[in-house]
């Protein structure tokens, strides 16, 4: 071997025992040097994270509250902080409101404080905690709130990717208790070659054990056992900046809301249902459903009674559909019956006829 090899060789092996030495010699001080450095490195990061999103929510708000204002609702509070150091609230509001513009229709929901949480590393998901304590207002009557957990989490950049709104043991005040309601909203990925008919949202609504104490007489229950819609929305829905605008454009463009399952279990009415729903001229709901329900001639029947039901169609509806009831199952006490049921303009149809016009009321 080359003697200028074996030198360097030799420098080498002195350069490493000399940097072993050292490192021995100064270990708690480099392993402290490198946990400072890294412990520093950790919170700059990350309080420029939560900067960057605190800076991004100040400029989404007013984008929100555009849109809420393009429907009718808005936004108030007492007051809005920001903070960026890690493991606390990114966004503390307090006495949250939201609320109708209408003077006729007029509701507020409040709670005491809203929350807003992110990931520690930064990401494109919020969570929005609502305090256990708050109020409604309908018109005049004021109801308090109390429930043990109400969240709604949004994940998404540029376009939004999933939502989903959750809620346990909802109290309205001599109301109604809620044990527990979802709303999940998921963006589907379309294929390279997508059909014009694609979906590009599914939506799920659960709502199970309601129970109501309101003192109206109605012809059902005072317990909701399920509520449940699972869907998808058809056609690409894209979000510019102005809600109305993003909503008229993939109406335009044959957007529609495929209903594929329906579940209402509200004695004595048990109904499960599939079908659609299409927005018509200024954007007015147009609901049709092929139904298979237990218990809606009596429902029908109640709703009489209290004349909340007083068309002359309801009587011929009465008898086409206790023609084509059946008794599905020997033990049932209530027949089952498989009809068409709509809502176009203001009018509840079943059998293509017309058995409730809302139209009316607000002429007399």
């Amino acid at each position: 071997m080359p003697k200028f090899i074996q030198k360097f060789i030799l420098y080498l092996n002195r350069l490493l025992m000399g940097f072993s030495s050292f490192f021995k010699l100064q270990k708690a001080g480099i392993l402290t040097f490198i946990f400072s450095f890294t412990l520093v490195f950790v919170c700059l990061y990350t309080v420029a994270q939560r900067g960057l999103v605190a800076k991004k929510i100040r400029a989404q708000l007013p984008i929100v509250i555009d849109s809420l204002n393009e429907i009718g609702l808005d936004i108030a509070y007492d007051s809005l902080k920001f903070n960026p150091i890690a493991f606390f609230p990114i966004m503390k509001i307090d006495n949250f409101q939201l609320y109708t513009l209408s003077e006729n229709d007029y509701w507020n929901l409040q709670f005491d404080q809203l929350q807003t949480k992110t990931a520690f590393w930064g990401s494109s998901s919020l969570k929005l905690n609502f305090s256990d304590h708050g109020q409604i207002i309908f018109n005049n009557s004021s109801h308090q709130l109390n429930n043990s957990r109400t969240s709604l989490e949004i994940t998404g950049s540029r376009k939004l990717q999933t939502l989903l709104l959750r809620t346990q043991n909802f109290n309205i005040q001599n109301f109604a208790d809620i044990k527990e309601a979802s709303l999940a909203i998921k963006s589907l990925e379309a294929p390279k070659k997508a059909l014009k008919g694609y979906p590009s949202y599914k939506l799920v609504l659960s709502i199970n054990d309601v129970n109501i104490n309101s003192s109206r007489k109605y012809p059902l229950s005072s317990t909701i056992k399920r509520l449940s819609l699972k869907s998808e929305l058809i056609g690409d829905f894209q979000f510019n900046d102005n809600l109305l605008a993003s909503i008229e454009n993939w109406v335009e463009a044959g957007g529609f809301l495929d209903i594929s399952q329906l579940i209402v279990q509200w004695p004595p009415l048990t109904l499960v249902g599939r079908g659609q729903l299409n927005l018509r001229q200024n954007l007015q709901p147009e609901l049709s459903f092929n139904t298979s329900s237990k218990g809606l001639i009596k429902l029908i029947k109640g709703l009489q009674e209290i004349s909340f039901l007083n068309n002359s169609n309801v009587y011929v509806a009465n008898i086409l559909l206790s023609n084509k009831a059946f008794r599905l199952d020997p033990q049932d006490t209530e027949l089952t019956i498989t009809t068409p049921i709509s809502y176009s303009d203001g009018r509840i149809s079943i059998e293509n006829l017309v058995i409730k016009d809302f139209n009316q009321e607000t002429q007399q």
